[in-house]
């Protein structure tokens, strides 16, 4: 047949896709998603070698990933997500060395990342988050280093964050969060000097937030809430003067606030809520004028409020300073931040 292109997205389609697809072997797009197609995916699409786009995603697919999908050595994009889809990431993936796309995420996809996928060294966008992967995070990730996004996150992943990540010098956003890794921040983290996100929130992180964190120039949102980071906030974050949310609450951070935060002018996020930290609220802090919401309660903060909060007067609409060891006045210039709520 000479069927080249078959796109049937958008539509109401059920029932099973059939097996006869596989007949279709001059194919080089392939799109049925968006259907409400179901059962499993047929292993005769693997007779497709032609293939340079699958889109099968936002269906209700079942069953596994069939092992044949490792002959579609032509492959650019491979996008099975939103699915319901279970077992194993095939190991035979590190076949498909054309890709650039492959999206895997929301299925319930189970086992750990097959080492092989070092091998998609095109790969610019890898999803595979919102599955049940565990397991470490394999060191051979350190080859796609055309990535760009790597989301990862609500997975079962443990283990360390392998220093190997310092090779993605393309990357533009991280995402490992909601998953059960230990160990320190790897300090190579700041040879990704191309990240606008770093997303390691709720894991089981602990040791302190490397200074090279600095070196981040690019980032506009960090989370690392959630963790078991300690010692102290380094005073280089007030180099990432592109953020504008930074989360560093539930860790047992400790000492004070450093007053460089105060060059985060483009901040609308300040979030450092129960850690350890103490000292006084720099009043450097009053020249975060774009910030809509900053949380410091649940730490040990002594001293004054200082009245410089009252300069954050048309956009601030959380203002959490509750559980600490605050004293004296309340400010007056409190009243200027109309925009509370």
């Amino acid at each position: 047949t000479a069927l080249q292109q078959l796109r049937l997205r958008e539509n109401q389609l059920s029932g099973p896709i059939p097996s006869q697809i596989g007949s279709l072997t001059a194919l080089t797009h392939l799109g049925l998603n968006r259907n409400q197609l179901s059962g499993s995916i047929p292993p005769q699409i693997g007779n497709l070698t032609k293939l340079s786009n699958l889109w099968l995603n936002q269906n209700q697919l079942s069953g596994n990933i069939p092992s044949e999908i490792n002959n579609l050595t032509a492959l650019t994009n491979l996008d099975l997500s939103n699915n319901q889809l279970t077992g194993l990431i095939p190991t035979g993936i590190g076949s498909l060395t054309e890709l650039l796309e492959l999206y895997l995420n929301d299925n319930q996809l189970s086992g750990s990342i097959p080492p092989e996928i070092g091998n998609l060294t095109g790969l610019m966008s890898l999803y595979l988050y919102n599955n049940q992967l565990s397991g470490t995070l394999p060191s051979q990730i350190g080859n796609l280093t055309a990535l760009i996004s790597f989301y990862l996150y609500n997975n079962q992943l443990s283990g360390a964050i392998p220093s190997q990540i310092s090779n993605l010098t393309e990357l533009w956003y991280l995402d490992l969060s909601s998953n059960q890794l230990s160990g320190w921040i790897p300090t190579e983290i700041s040879n990704l000097t191309a990240l606008r996100g770093l997303y390691l929130y709720d894991n089981q992180l602990s040791g302190p937030i490397p200074p090279e964190i600095g070196n981040l120039t690019a980032l506009t949102r960090l989370a690392l809430h959630s963790n078991r980071l300690s010692g102290p906030i380094p005073p280089q974050i007030g180099s990432l003067t592109m953020l504008t949310y930074i989360n560093l609450g539930g860790n047992q951070l400790s000492g004070s606030i450093p007053p460089e935060i105060g060059d985060l002018t483009a901040l609308t996020s300040l979030g450092l809520a129960a850690n350890q930290l103490s000292g006084s609220i720099p009043p450097e802090i009053g020249g975060l004028t774009a910030l809509t919401s900053l949380v410091l309660n649940n730490n040990q903060l002594s001293g004054a409020i200082p009245p410089e909060i009252g300069n954050i007067t048309t956009t601030l609409q959380y203002l959490y300073l509750d559980q600490n060891q605050l004293t004296g006045p309340i400010p007056p210039q409190i009243g200027n931040l109309t925009a509370l709520e």
